[in-house]
């Protein structure tokens, strides 16, 4: 039986989705081709007939999953503050803590990332740079961005790796409120068109 192009483009973004979740709450390299299929309800032959290897099935990972985050950050209306602080909220809660595979991809595969070869850092970083340009809308200027990404990512990081909830909500409202503060520092345009977004909520992405 022979498949359309739009099919295999479907079971290809299907694996891919599946994949991400998979490796943000499981590991990536921990994770071996049977265990990202099986995630994703194929066989590992059928992982092979849309990737030359694990490699290749990372960076199609890396490249959804950083422009879902990109695309998220996008749809919060810079002229808005109150929504980039929610957007902010959304992602410094316990539920974005708790739920690593629906979330965010930075503070689950960062570190891998760090481990791998030049091809996977670039694209991880052509990834963050895309992130960093919608940020940088909510902010006051480039180093405000950077600092909002380099924050919030590292706050989810500790938080996950703590015991307590309570010291976990302790850092995640602190740093929650330094980012509400280089945000109402940023010259925000008034803007009579209506708020097109609502919350980032990575918890419930994908």
């Amino acid at each position: 039986m022979r498949y359309t192009s739009e099919y295999k483009q479907q079971a290809r973004a299907k694996l891919v989705a599946a994949a991400g979740q998979h490796a943000k709450q499981h590991g990536f390299a921990s994770s071996g081709m049977a265990d990202l299929a099986a995630a994703a309800g194929v066989t590992t032959g059928s992982v092979y007939k849309h990737f030359s290897g694990k490699s290749e099935l990372l960076m199609a990972v890396l490249s959804a999953e950083l422009r879902r985050t990109a695309d998220l950050y996008g749809a919060v209306d810079a002229a808005e503050p109150a929504q980039a602080t929610r957007a902010l909220a959304g992602y410094l809660s316990l539920g974005h803590v708790r739920q690593a595979g629906a979330g965010c991809p930075l503070p689950s595969l960062t570190p891998e990332i760090g481990r791998a070869d030049a091809v996977v850092k670039q694209a991880f970083e052509n990834g963050v740079q895309s992130i960093h340009n919608k940020v940088q809308a909510l902010a006051a200027d480039a180093d405000s961005a950077w600092v909002l990404i380099a924050q919030n990512v590292g706050a989810v990081m500790l938080a996950r790796a703590m015991q307590s909830e309570d010291l976990q909500r302790e850092l995640l409202r602190a740093v929650r409120r330094a980012g509400e503060q280089l945000i109402s520092a940023a010259p925000h345009p008034s803007c009579s068109a209506p708020a097109h977004a609502s919350r980032h909520r990575p918890a419930q992405q994908s």
